[in-house]
């Protein structure tokens, strides 16, 4: 018999969200915990089979009622061997067999895929995404995630390390990466890169509204801080938000022009400054992409939002069980 529920895991460097999630793609139940990312992965997975277990006393759910576990992982991962390689936000996941021991502390089969996949995944599932084969899903946030579906496909690549924009060179002797680099998209269109990107310019001594905070250090500067100054009208706050849409407009225009995608799905939380980061992207996609000119080019903001990738991480363990 065909089971009708299957788990789905978003595991973040700060939040593990875990839901109980039916066939068609609605929420059954859902539970939210602190991943604390200082601690050994062992202990992480133990707490997150504990969290699975309340989920399902909750929704008074048996174990042999769920099909099997789909688990969205951040980082670099090997998916045939369930094993996550190094994740800069999960300082303990090294060559760290995640599948096997939640496997163990579980009893239920589990099948592991990239977050920012398991993201693209659920959008094109029951989101945005729906009815398109081929599209790209960003997600804006500490990082730059990103995932993309090929011919009604999520793309693995040879190495399941395929989808990794945020690591494509924006300049090559630019702003330092978490990954090492230097350059990469995501040190300059993340919430990290814009805010590092302002705190350079206040040191070099540009005049702005997010002076007095910067040099009192009472608060820590965050992206959504920047984006309240640049709505009040802060001259340097707008222009690193539009200099941001510029930015990534050069990197998707590149991808549209590879890959001739029909739609891109802009989320996160940079995502939320609206107009003033997407105006910018728009204009500088329709400049630079050859489609432009022929063909319209969707962008969109996606539908689940926080959810995208449990739902994701579930049809990922949907499509294992049932082909």
């Amino acid at each position: 018999m065909h089971k009708e529920l299957a788990i789905g895991i978003d595991l973040g460097g700060t939040n593990i969200r875990i839901a109980l999630i039916d066939s068609s793609g609605k929420i059954k139940g859902i539970r939210k915990q602190l991943t604390h990312a200082e601690l050994e992965m062992a202990q992480i997975l133990e707490n997150m089979a504990d969290g699975i277990i309340q989920l399902l006393n909750e929704q008074k759910v048996k174990t042999e009622d769920v099909t099997s576990i789909g688990l969205g992982a951040p980082g670099f991962l090997s998916l045939g061997s369930g094993v996550i390689r190094f994740s800069p936000n999960l300082p303990s996941a090294k060559e760290t067999p995640l599948v096997n021991i939640l496997k163990r502390l579980t009893n239920l089969p589990v099948y592991l895929e990239n977050d920012a996949n398991a993201a693209a995944i659920g959008e094109h599932w029951v989101g945005a995404g729906q009815g398109v084969d081929n599209l790209l899903c960003i997600t804006l946030g500490t990082g730059l995630g990103s995932g993309f579906v090929l011919n009604g496909k999520v793309w693995h690549g040879s190495n399941d390390l395929a989808g990794e924009l945020g690591h494509t060179t924006l300049f090559p002797e630019g702003l330092p990466c978490n990954c090492g680099r230097k350059g990469c998209l995501e040190a300059y269109v993340s919430a990290t890169g814009i805010v590092n990107r302002i705190q350079i310019a206040l040191k070099e001594g540009r005049e702005s509204s997010l002076k007095n905070l910067f040099e009192k250090q009472e608060e820590s500067l965050t992206s959504l801080i920047v984006y309240e100054h640049a709505e009040r009208g802060d001259r340097l706050a707008r222009e690193i938000f539009e200099e941001t849409g510029r930015y990534l407009a050069i990197s998707l225009a590149n991808v549209l022009n590879l890959l001739d995608l029909e739609m891109i799905i802009i989320g996160g939380q940079v995502s939320k400054a609206g107009d003033l980061l997407l105006r910018p992207t728009i204009q500088g996609i329709e400049r630079r992409a050859i489609r432009a000119k022929y063909y319209p080019i969707k962008i969109v903001q996606p539908k689940l939002g926080d959810h995208a990738g449990i739902i994701g991480a579930a049809k990922t363990a949907f499509d294992h069980d049932t082909g």
